[in-house]
């Protein structure tokens, strides 16, 4: 029999929102974008010890998950799965009201998040500036953070997988000495009575910004509705 010569085209598998099933968010990604949405390492965290002392700070993180980020987290997973499509609180808010409600969840959620991450260029380089002890001009700090977010937003550009599994191997690295350091307390703190103390009656004593820290560490997870449409099997 003759054949034609023709290569047959690889068929490629998408879901229902036309993503091919290579590009789409794995359990690894996944948790590695559900982590950055959420806490993103206990880096900026040092300032909340000092506004109320280490109790407070063990006692709100042992318990103010379960009543706060448990539900959100919970409420996160049924809509995702119930609606398996990108655009989270813009989609939720409009199938359960009507399209205005929707569309200032999402005006809402965009306003957040440019006031949110806008912190975060110069977080990052305050912190490389304190790592090499230098010190920057304005325009000099002023195009610095402007790199900061052109690099960002490439990576962003490479698409969803890409940012989940880059979040994912962050995530691990970003830990790694926090570990170590509870490792090695393990062997050389001999007196644990400074974790007890807190800060009741100090003149600098601040529970109203622990609170807030608290509360914006331990939120986010509702972010990640944003990416339901790419994720694998979202509804099991």
């Amino acid at each position: 029999m003759a054949k034609d010569g023709k290569k047959k085209k690889k068929e490629v598998v998408v879901n229902a929102h036309g993503i091919p099933e290579g590009q789409l968010l794995g359990a690894l990604a996944l948790s590695g974008l559900i982590y950055f949405t959420a806490a993103g390492g206990a880096y900026g965290a040092e300032s909340v010890i000092n506004s109320v002392g280490p109790l407070p700070v063990i006692i709100g993180h042992a318990i103010f998950p379960f009543c706060w980020s448990v539900p959100i987290g919970l409420a996160t997973c049924e809509l995702s799965t119930a609606y398996p499509c990108d655009g989270g609180i813009t989609v939720w808010a409009g199938l359960a009201f009507n399209e205005f409600w929707g569309f200032m969840g999402g005006f809402f959620a965009i306003v957040e998040g440019v006031a949110n991450l806008a912190i975060f260029p110069t977080v990052t380089l305050d912190y490389v500036l304190d790592l090499y002890e230098g010190e920057l001009s304005p325009v000099a700090s002023w195009v610095g953070k402007a790199l900061i977010c052109c690099f960002v937003a490439y990576l962003n550009m490479q698409g969803v997988n890409f940012v989940g599994r880059s979040s994912y191997l962050l995530s691990v690295l970003i830990n790694i000495p926090i570990i170590l350091m509870c490792i090695l307390a393990l062997f050389y703190v001999k007196d644990y009575s400074p974790w007890l103390q807190s800060r009741q009656n100090d003149y600098d004593t601040n529970w109203t910004f622990f609170l807030g820290i608290l509360v914006f560490n331990l939120s986010g997870y509702d972010n990640v509705g944003s990416v339901a449409g790419q994720g694998k099997k979202p509804r099991g």
